[in-house]
């Protein structure tokens, strides 16, 4: 058997990853409900994903969000239903569905965007862009040794 402390290390990352994705959904429900957007969590980063990619189709989205394609269509139904998105029949597979924020989606997301502004801006709040580059490489090379 391994020693535990042999990987103490990499557990060590793996919690700061942890603790920071949970800080970041804190951080963005604490604004959702601030500003009494009638959307979940889930929902923000459905728009974000539209909001930074304009029309995109449903597997592309689910991609994106690390989830399968079933569990985002219950997202779409109900940002569809607040008349924040649309669908429409992807011309070059009509079993997809391409994703796309309405004008109100769009008026929604620029409401939204200082409180994404103060978000990115307390992310980067003393951390260099080098560093940055870094912990984005390391994270990569990470992903690369588990797909490879």
């Amino acid at each position: 058997m391994i020693p535990v402390k042999e990987f103490d290390h990499i557990r060590n990352v793996l919690d700061a990853i942890s603790t920071l994705r949970a800080a970041m959904r804190q951080f963005i429900q604490k604004k959702i409900r601030e500003g009494n957007y009638d959307i979940t969590y889930e929902m923000m980063q459905l728009l974000l994903v539209l909001w930074r990619g304009h029309e995109v189709n449903q597997q592309e989205i689910a991609n994106l969000l690390i989830k399968n394609k079933a569990s985002i269509t219950p997202l779409i139904d109900n940002l569809s239903k607040r008349k924040l998105v649309v669908r429409t029949e992807d011309p070059s597979d009509r079993r997809n569905k391409i994703i796309a924020l309405t004008k109100a989606g769009r008026e929604y997301m620029e409401a939204f965007s200082p409180a994404l502004d103060d978000f990115f801006s307390r992310l980067e709040t003393d951390v260099s862009l080098a560093e940055m580059e870094q912990v984005s490489a390391l994270l990569l090379k990470m992903r690369q040794n588990l797909t490879s």
